[in-house]
């Protein structure tokens, strides 16, 4: 009796821990398929001719007939200078040195936090000659760079004009351009690449009908119509983001947070792992 007894412990004891690792397991398997939320918690209204975006202290960025405004707390401060052309572009990725692409001149002009200016780099100046459609920062002192002569990207420092690396040279155009200090995302109008800071291509993934890109924390974020797509880190699957119906003229993503501007409002989304 004692012996059957004992006999049926270890029984339920072993299944138990066989359970166990079946909950765990699965547990695993669920912590590595996250996928995201976005919860809705102000919508500001604004009118402005373009969203730029948000730096790490949470100052915006817009574009209101060619002048640069940043909105921090109750301060405002505004750049402009109407003898570089229009403003195409302007990353707020470094938020002591914002740089502005001036493309109609090829010009790259660096401002202070105080929206003072540091440097301009003209491009036209420089050999070999290159028109730029795209930047994007990099690390250090440099900027992703896509020239639309050569197709061509590659990583250029801007301290010494020397090209750090050259990377993949493209068929045509590219629709975006997006990079943090490890990687650098290109929008094709067929795929999404991937490169690393060495300019070697380590992902190429097929879209179809993605328009614009955002990295932030890793993460793919990617506009299609006025849905939002996002690609984790370790995943090859692009997700929809459930929002509620709104118009996604301009998209920006930092410090957990989705910005979305439709030319009425600004609408934050807390991003929430599930």
């Amino acid at each position: 009796m004692f012996q059957i007894r004992n006999k049926k412990i270890c029984t339920f004891q072993l299944r138990m821990k066989h359970t166990l690792y079946l909950l765990l397991f699965f547990n695993y398997l669920g912590f590595g398929q996250t996928h995201l939320s976005a919860d809705l918690t102000k919508s500001i209204p604004f009118e402005w001719d373009r969203f730029v975006g948000v730096d790490s202290f949470e100052s915006i960025y817009f574009l209101k007939s060619n002048t640069l405004y940043k909105k921090s707390n109750l301060e405002l401060q505004n750049y402009s200078n109407l003898e570089r052309g229009i403003i195409e572009k302007v990353s707020v990725f470094n938020a002591l040195k914002l740089a502005l692409f001036y493309k109609d001149f090829n010009s790259v002009t660096l401002l202070d936090n105080r929206l003072a200016d540091l440097i301009t780099i003209d491009f036209n100046s420089l050999n070999p000659l290159r028109t730029l459609s795209h930047i994007s920062y990099g690390n250090d002192t440099t900027f992703w760079l896509f020239d639309s002569n050569a197709l061509q990207l590659e990583l250029f420092d801007y301290n010494t004009s020397k090209i750090r690396v050259r990377a993949a040279t493209f068929q045509n155009d590219i629709l975006a351009l997006d990079s943090d200090y490890n990687s650098c995302w290109v929008l094709t109008e067929k795929e999404v690449q991937c490169y690393n800071y060495m300019g070697s291509l380590i992902s190429r993934l097929p879209h179809d009908g993605f328009t614009d890109l955002k990295l932030w924390n890793g993460i793919l974020f990617l506009k299609k119509n006025n849905s939002i797509y996002y690609k984790q880190k370790n995943s090859d699957v692009f997700v929809m983001l459930n929002l509620p119906k709104v118009l996604v003229k301009q998209f920006f993503v930092i410090n957990q947070t989705l910005y979305i501007y439709d030319e009425e409002f600004l609408h934050h989304y807390q991003l929430l792992n599930n």
